[in-house]
């Protein structure tokens, strides 16, 4: 199993890197190492929202050379040029970042559900997997809560046969 390298911008809630631990683990093969939490990088901050490139290339930047990819999980509301904000940004093949600030819920199972999905949503992309047509696809772009609490959890037989092709490639199959 490969080494995964997840950070914490902030501090996360503990049930929300167990989270992120099963979908590494159980959707990607991943091993993850919780390797610390960082203060938060201001630069390009919008009020209370942070940059999310600003915080992944931050933690890109700390990752120790037996890890694959880097995944950071903030509770912080996360904006990208061009867009008010997003739930992740990924760079292919390198890490993401998700940020589950608007995915809270008084339904812990809802919360749980949305953040599994962004995180799987995420990790597509750092596995090279574009946006998915297929509304139910977890690769489906969700522009909304709504959107998100539409799609699966999984992805759908055409982004699942990509995600396979690639993890053999890199030899985690």
């Amino acid at each position: 199993m490969a080494l995964a390298s997840l950070y914490t911008v902030g501090v996360a809630l503990p049930f929300v890197e167990e989270e992120a631990e099963k979908v590494l683990k159980e959707k990607f093969n991943l091993s993850p190492r919780f390797e610390g939490a960082l203060p938060p990088d201001s630069t390009g901050a919008r009020g209370s929202q942070l940059l999310a490139e600003v915080q992944l290339q931050h933690a890109l930047a700390l990752k120790p050379s037996d890890s694959l990819f880097v995944v950071v999980l903030t509770p912080y509301d996360l904006y990208s040029n061009g867009l008010n904000f997003v739930f992740g940004v990924a760079y292919p093949f390198k890490g993401c970042i998700v940020s589950y600030a608007r995915l809270i819920s008084e339904d812990d199972s809802l919360f749980l559900s949305r953040f599994r999905k962004e995180l799987t949503h995420e990790m597509g992309h750092v596995f090279g997997l574009p946006h998915c047509p297929n509304p139910s696809c977890v690769m489906h772009f969700s522009n909304s809560l709504a959107d998100t609490d539409a799609k699966s959890e999984n992805f759908c037989q055409l982004c699942s046969e990509k995600l396979r092709r690639v993890m053999v490639e890199l030899g985690l199959i």
